[in-house]
């Protein structure tokens, strides 16, 4: 039966051209050589020692690559530990977190996983055609910026927590999420971003002191800035029930007058719009002696504002509805 011929990836081509002029001259062996391995993959002078069969098993495309025939005499000049050498096009750090992933089911499902690990997770399964890898990847952003309120409820603006926190990690999330089309986390990912401003006009300040980093791209810190501007429009709604006519006479009317007035001193935050009961009573602990009954309308009709709120956040940063939302649809 002849053999498939081989179908050329322009990217993946691409990668060979620019790669091959700056290859190394000396060979680093990594730390995953499986003394049983029975090949070797190795990109920019790094080598890894692994199984055939197993990458296959998880992936078709290294399927397809492994079948490609090595040229003749290539395989006796290139062999290492009598396995032959099989040359890709990533950067070292992207197959080795892409193998440990694969190798070690634990690696990125114990605490809080390094951005590093989910970007090469979705980026090389994508690439690779692991699917499940890419997709566990996809869910551990998910977790972090959700597509539901219930979910989002149970995060936190001010801290991270499934993902390791780092200077300047929501630009690396946007600039993933576009790269590798994940849209769905994204109404979340540009609402997180405006609970600091500094930081999102002008960059996370630097551990060492030396400086920011990198911040939003221009189109995205615009859709940002403009959310902000129509959410913040949108607070005297969000709020109506601090209104003395939701209010009864008792101490209660006082509540709502003094904490209306709290939420407007200084520049208005458009984070508030979104916030739990707990975590606005966290603020402004006088909510907690409304009386019974004003206790119960209120809670009933915020969580009825935020409910609105989060079904038209999509809208107010230019992107498509929660629904029409599909991640990997390209």
């Amino acid at each position: 039966m002849p053999k498939r011929r081989r179908v050329a990836d322009p990217e993946i081509e691409e990668e060979r051209e620019d790669l091959q002029m700056d290859a190394p001259s000396t060979i680093t062996r990594s730390d995953i050589w499986f003394r049983d391995g029975n090949m070797i993959l190795q990109t920019e002078g790094t080598q890894f020692k692994v199984h055939q069969g197993f990458l296959e098993k998880h992936s078709s495309v290294f399927a397809d690559m492994f079948s490609f025939p090595q040229p003749e005499g290539d395989e006796d000049s290139t062999a290492v530990e009598g396995c032959h050498v099989v040359q890709i096009y990533d950067a070292p750090e992207d197959i080795e977190l892409l193998l440990l992933a694969l190798y070690d089911q634990h690696h990125h499902t114990q605490g809080r996983i390094p951005f590093k690990t989910i970007s090469a997770m979705i980026r090389m399964g994508k690439k690779y055609g692991i699917q499940h890898l890419r997709d566990e990847g996809a869910q551990l952003l998910a977790n972090e910026f959700p597509k539901t309120l219930e979910e989002f409820g149970k995060t936190s603006l001010e801290t991270w927590t499934y993902i390791v926190p780092e200077v300047g990690l929501l630009p690396k999330v946007v600039a993933l999420a576009h790269q590798c089309d994940i849209p769905t986390i994204l109404p979340a990912v540009y609402f997180r971003s405006l609970r600091n401003m500094d930081t999102l006009l002008y960059g996370d300040l630097l551990s060492d002191g030396t400086g920011r980093s990198e911040t939003l791209p221009d189109r995205v810190l615009r859709a940002c800035l403009a959310g902000n501007e129509q959410i913040i429009a949108g607070l005297g709604s969000t709020f109506s029930w601090l209104d003395e006519a939701y209010m009864c006479m008792l101490q209660c009317f006082d509540i709502g007058r003094d904490v209306k007035v709290a939420l407007w001193t200084g520049r208005p935050k458009a984070y508030r719009a979104l916030c739990t009961w707990k975590q606005l009573a966290s603020e402004f602990g006088e909510l907690n002696k409304l009386c019974s009954e004003c206790l119960i309308s209120s809670k009933k009709q915020l969580d009825s504002e935020r409910k609105e709120t989060w079904e038209k956040l999509p809208s107010y940063f230019g992107l498509p509805e929660w629904k029409d939302m599909k991640d990997f649809s390209l």
